[in-house]
């Protein structure tokens, strides 16, 4: 089996004869054949003229073959629809077409059904769809560039055709790691996280990887392609198992809050009965570190092995279930990295039907999946080292640097912290950049992130210019995203703090009293500024400010809109 590709002599286009010389050249390095094509006066031969040409052209064509067709030929797209009609006569396997520049073209439709379709910009891409040109899979590379060793890659793309991506040998536990994702992405930017986070897996591991993505009919059939070419250009396998969005919708607002998809793994043991082990990973992970050792440690005493969810050491909100007692807190997990023994998962009941199940007892659990996990599994769960989840936000106030063998989790970081951006957010960029997907999100990702910047510095302003003389008081849940906003304002003796829980009234802390709402309520309008954290009183904290008559960033201004990412602020 042979790779061919044409090639144009003889055109006035000088642009178009250079671009596929220099690509033919770099194809011929890897082993491809040159099919050169002269401009002919096609619009003057007989059918028997144009037959004997196409006979020259094709002359080293076998069957089995692999064509790759750069256009335009210059010959118009009657002959090139002949040349590809030829080629499918003789036994030609698979056909790409390259099209450079769509613009001879007036309809491209005669040229419809081959294997692969490439394009080197959306322009062009939307102008050929415009013009009929469908193909069984389309995509948009580069080959007018100055590095070679990118023209080569992209070759090679281009005519491997990924089929061994979904070879069902990947589906061998002994011959490789088997990793799953959910993947729900009802804005289309969320299969990109996914695909960086493989991009990360694949850089950094030696072994064959099998992905294992479970959606739903919000993945589209471009990001479906980028996750194939993601995988596929590593040597890796692929499966994609739909799922309905329908199966997973539970009167919990732990759930909404969250995407769904991250309810997707508990089907897992389910859908993948040949399996007795996979590793889980969430979406905003990247690994500078070889999956291969988290892969190897033996869990086959436990159901899962996780990494201890650090984020609750600073006071955040208990976990219901951490709450109740069912779990000490010391050992509640974090679910975004787990290594599972789907055997002994399966032991304990049906996934799914447990969540469910544990989500109708507990509706107002704020980690649905991860509580649940936690819920059943706590006690038959190997703890890791940290090095496995590592979060960002707390690595970086001690890190600078990217550290070698770690796992590095961006928990609660939707975009990159542009306050105070570290090596590892650095690493980040440049492995989305890595994929399919190049800079598409994160021109999108930096301009929310000063766009965030720009708010916080109008809403800082708004506070600077009412915050004179007026007393202070704090209504959200005591926490380190309370005290970094007390450390940067200061407290005086006036000020106070607000719960709705009543076991701490009269409590201080940080020198401030706490006092229930109704003290709050009896205040006099102008002598105060009410600092709120959004998520307190099951989210209506903000709600009961305005039923008081208080105006946001007058009366009072939400923590998180004053604070940088690391100090618990909105990330956009």
């Amino acid at each position: 089996m042979k790779i061919l590709i044409t090639n144009i002599y003889g055109t006035s286009d000088n642009n178009l004869c250079s671009l596929q010389h220099k690509v033919t050249e770099i194809a011929r390095k890897i082993g491809f054949y040159e099919l050169g094509i002269y401009r002919y006066p096609v619009e003057t031969d007989s059918d028997a003229e144009l037959q004997k040409r196409l006979d020259g052209i094709c002359a080293a064509v076998e069957p089995g073959d692999k064509a790759v067709l750069q256009l335009p030929t210059g010959n118009g797209i009657e002959f090139e629809f002949k040349l590809i009609s030829k080629l499918r006569g003789m036994g030609v396997q698979k056909i790409v077409l390259i099209v450079h520049d769509s613009y001879a073209y007036e309809d491209m439709s005669m040229l419809r059904g081959v294997e692969r379709m490439i394009y080197p910009t959306e322009r062009i891409g939307n102008d050929i769809a415009k013009k009929g040109l469908y193909a069984v899979r389309k995509f948009r590379m580069t080959f007018d560039s100055e590095d070679d060793s990118l023209v080569m890659r992209n070759l090679l793309k281009a005519t491997d055709f990924y089929e061994e991506v979904f070879d069902k040998k990947g589906l061998s536990s002994e011959e490789c790691i088997q990793i799953a994702f959910g993947l729900y992405d009802r804005t289309g930017k969320y299969t990109l996280l996914v695909g960086a986070v493989i991009q990360s897996v694949l850089e950094n591991t030696m072994s064959k990887v099998c992905f294992h993505i479970f959606h739903d009919e919000t993945l589209t059939e471009v990001n479906k392609e980028k996750l194939v070419q993601t995988v596929g250009g590593f040597g890796s396998y692929l499966q994609f198992h739909q799922l309905k969005s329908s199966d997973f919708e539970f009167d919990n607002p732990g759930v909404k809050s969250f995407t769904i998809g991250t309810m997707f793994r508990v089907v897992i043991p389910n859908v993948l009965k040949e399996l007795d082990k996979i590793i889980y990973l969430d979406a905003d992970l990247l690994l500078n570190c070889d999956v291969m050792t988290l892969w190897n440690i033996d869990i086959s005493d436990y159901s899962l092995a996780a990494v201890w969810d650090s984020a609750f050491v600073e006071g955040v909100e208990m976990p219901r279930v951490v709450k109740e007692g069912f779990v000490l807190r010391e050992r509640y997990f974090n679910a975004g990295v787990l290594l599972m023994n789907l055997n002994r998962i399966r032991e304990r009941g049906d996934l799914l039907a447990l969540t469910r199940e544990f989500l109708e007892k507990y509706p107002d659990s704020i980690l649905p999946d991860q509580d649940a996990f936690n819920y059943y599994f706590n006690d038959t769960t190997l703890l890791l080292d940290d090095n496995w989840n590592v979060n960002v936000l707390s690595d970086k106030e001690k890190n600078t640097t990217v550290r070698d063998d770690v796992l590095y989790h961006f928990q609660g970081q939707s975009v990159i912290d542009f306050f105070t951006t570290s090596d590892c957010e650095k690493l980040y960029l440049r492995t989305k950049a890595a994929t399919p997907w190049r800079y598409e999100g994160i021109e999108e990702e930096i301009y929310i992130g000063y766009r965030s910047l720009s708010d916080k510095i109008s809403c800082l302003q708004k506070l600077l210019g009412c915050i004179g003389g007026k007393k202070k008081i704090f209504y959200g849940y005591y926490k380190k995203q309370m005290q970094n906003l007390m450390d940067i304002l200061g407290v005086g003796k006036e000020d106070y703090y607000v719960s709705s829980e009543e076991y701490q009234w009269g409590m201080t802390a940080s020198g401030l009293t706490c006092y229930s709402f109704e003290k709050l309520k009896q205040e006099k309008r102008g002598d105060y500024i009410v600092f709120v954290g959004p998520e307190y009183e099951g989210g209506h904290a903000i709600e009961k400010l305005e039923d008081l008559g208080l105006e946001n960033q007058k009366d009072f201004f939400v923590i998180p809109c004053l604070l940088a990412g690391p100090q618990g602020g909105y990330w956009a």
